[in-house]
């Protein structure tokens, strides 16, 4: 079960990753409710850090290098294994 502080961590990601302008300053003051203005920019760096990894690593069709039991992959396997788009390419679920 997710915290409220961690349900807005989560719509932060996704309004970052799929509609940066309605994060404005009510948000922030939401945010400021859990976190401290060290942890928000700490989080919004982290977020902002993954979304342009998993964009350049969609661009290059880079597969995921662990199986779902961890072992090291090579991207043929990987690919076998999570299909033919990389996950970083495939739409996210909007979080709950």
């Amino acid at each position: 079960m997710f915290s409220a502080a961690d349900k807005l961590a989560l719509r932060y990601s996704e309004l970052m990753a799929t509609d940066p302008d309605a994060i404005d300053a009510a948000f922030f003051d939401a945010l400021r409710q859990h976190y401290s203005e060290e942890e928000i920019v700490e989080l919004g760096v982290f977020i902002g850090f993954n979304l342009g990894y998993h964009t350049f690593f969609g661009t290059l069709k880079f597969y995921p290098l662990f199986s779902p039991d961890g072992r090291l992959l090579t991207q043929a396997e990987s690919e076998k294994i999570y299909g033919a788009t990389p996950g970083s390419l495939k739409p996210s679920e909007p979080a709950e």
